[in-house]
């Protein structure tokens, strides 16, 4: 007897068992495509995914890659388990409708805005657009984009960071004496010194890559016995250490990676933030903040204050809340959540995104010598006193510059490196994407990084009646690649002619890099003031040489950033400036 109760109690155990592994297996909503093993694992799509990440180094191309495999501008995944399936959409004018005309249907993603919430609790990047703090954030902020914020403040500072990293490599160039050297390190400081000095008044002495400077002033080789053998053999140079509050942000920045790319990002964060490490972190970057806030408010003591020109990006968002506390008679608070995370944002975001386009461009334009040739051409005949007073071009030449083929370079260097690979967001009511149904909280991924944008469409053409009212009305606004050459590096498809004359035409074809509309990229503007100046300045110094095959794979990527783990450059003096003393 005792044997049969045993036996019905397992069971009856094991069926409750097998009824759970079934609830929680992934339910496919109906009608889209999806990859049918994955619903047979209560970690559907997941295992996959990661396998695709551990082979190539990068997770971002697995998701077009699933389109492909289904033959479908919409399909689902189950990347996150115990939860609804995402919908992957590959297809430009949907998703440009989405972003632009479909707002108060779809919204910032949950999914995304968790990722940034363990770093930046209180930063408008993670809110609801209807949350009325949104609002606030955004107006507190706003002045920093403007046209007279980045030509009279920004220009300077980041045109100052990468003067500096043009005059290392330089040095770096003369000690290497031909042989390549790894420039991604230095590339990636010099992007946190620009945005730093954006951001807080940064004594340029006291930069990241002026410590790298002063180390190599006083080296007069290297002392590697290959070097004299194997021209192809990279220089290997020392390296400064790096203080501790931009260690902070440089190391706060890294963890994302591993959050990114976790099914449960706010978990993943929660285990980080406990190592010592991170909390070493954390308290840097927390005391950095706040001692430059507390330098901000001796600044803005005197009798003056309403009248001092914003030195940087905390003086003008210490201006704004000043502003808001005489109109509300209360008296000013600066050492809030609000403005800390605001503040850590613009260094989160502003040099990350810079260095890693900028990477990719100079893979691109070591690879593609003729372009790089007409580009410098094209800085020839743009920046002509310049030429004639042997000198680099100011920040103010620079950021006021209309040179059609610059634009263009910088354009497809933004479309090829494909920095950020897809815009997220939410479905805030049941709604439908291409004729197919989807459930509001259903997070929707608008991909910027396969068909229709590097790759031929996956659909030659998808019926008008399957698109929204709204999407049909729009149709022709923007110009489509095309799908034989979409794959190439070509900053002549930008390019348009109007009355005998070359014009840059930013709707010659889908880009999403930046997202569109209301939720677009907020650094949008510096993000391409900063590439402009970086072009400007390394091509007007030097011609970058081509670098071996094993030195210049577009393989392994960062997982986070889809930036090139190591670039390599090989510099020789530019044609546009003589020979250096």
């Amino acid at each position: 007897m005792a044997f049969v109760t045993a036996a019905l109690t397992l069971g009856a155990f094991l069926s409750v068992l097998y009824l759970a592994y079934r609830w929680f297996l992934p339910r496919p909503l109906p009608g889209i495509p999806y990859n049918h093993e994955a619903t047979k694992n209560v970690f559907g799509d997941l295992p996959a995914l990661r396998e695709h990440a551990r082979i190539t180094g990068e997770r971002s191309s697995w998701l077009p890659l699933q389109s492909r495999k289904l033959n479908s501008p919409i399909i689902q995944i189950f990347a996150s388990p115990f939860t609804k399936p995402w919908v992957v959409l590959t297809e430009f004018r949907e998703s440009q409708d989405i972003l632009l005309r479909r707002t108060k249907e779809f919204d910032r993603s949950d999914h995304f805005g968790n990722i940034f919430k363990g770093l930046t609790p209180d930063h408008h990047i993670s809110m609801k657009t209807a949350n009325p703090q949104f609002k606030v954030h955004r107006r507190l902020i706003q002045d920093l984009m403007t046209p007279a914020f980045l030509n009279e403040v920004s220009a300077p500072r980041v045109h100052e960071a990468f003067s500096s990293l043009v005059d290392l490599w330089a040095r770096k160039a003369q000690l290497a004496n031909g042989h390549p050297f790894s420039a991604s390190e230095d590339f990636y400081n010099a992007a946190l010194d620009a945005i730093w000095a954006v951001t807080f008044p940064l004594d340029p002495k006291d930069s990241v890559i002026n410590a790298q400077r002063q180390l190599l002033a006083g080296t007069t080789s290297i002392n590697t016995t290959i070097l004299s053998t194997d021209i192809d053999e990279p220089a290997v140079f020392p390296e400064a250490p790096i203080p501790d509050a931009p260690k902070s942000i440089l190391t706060l920045t890294e963890s994302l990676e591993s959050v990114m790319i976790s099914p449960l990002p706010k978990f993943t964060f929660w285990l980080m933030s406990q190592l010592p490490y991170m909390r070493r972190a954390r308290a840097a970057k927390e005391t950095m903040i706040s001692t430059e806030l507390e330098k901000a408010k001796v600044r803005f003591s005197g009798n003056t204050k309403k009248d001092q020109v914003a030195r940087c990006a905390l003086d003008d968002i210490l201006h704004r809340e000043l502003a808001a506390a005489e109109k509300e008679g209360r008296e000013p608070v600066y050492n809030t959540r609000t403005i800390y995370d605001e503040l850590f944002g613009l260094l989160l975001a502003g040099h990350d995104t810079t260095s890693t386009t900028a990477t990719w461009g100079l893979k691109f334009l070591s690879d593609h010598q003729e372009i790089q040739k007409k580009l410098r051409d094209a800085l020839r005949d743009g920046f002509p006193m310049a030429i004639a007073e042997s000198r680099r071009p100011t920040a103010e030449e620079i950021s006021k510059a209309r040179i059609p083929y610059l634009d263009a370079t910088q354009e497809e260097i933004i479309r090829k490196s494909m920095t950020a690979s897809a815009v997220t967001r939410i479905a805030m009511v049941d709604t439908m994407i291409l004729g197919h149904h989807i459930p509001k909280g259903t997070n929707v991924f608008l991909m910027g990084n396969g068909a229709d944008f590097i790759e031929p469409p996956i659909i030659s053409e998808i019926p008008e009646e399957q698109r929204s009212k709204s999407c049909r009305e729009a149709k022709g606004r923007i110009g489509s690649w095309d799908p034989t050459d979409s794959h190439l590096f070509k900053p002549e498809r930008w390019i348009t002619v109007e009355d005998g004359k070359e014009v840059f035409d930013a709707t010659s074809g889908p880009l999403l890099t930046f997202g569109l509309g209301p939720r677009g990229c907020f650094g949008r503007r510096m993000a391409y003031l900063e590439l402009k100046i970086v072009l400007v300045l390394l091509l007007w110094e030097f011609e970058l040489q081509a670098v071996p095959q094993a030195l210049s794979s577009y393989g392994a990527v960062d997982k986070l950033t889809h930036q090139p783990r190591q670039c390599y450059l090989r510099l020789l003096n530019s044609s546009l400036e003589g020979p250096r003393v």
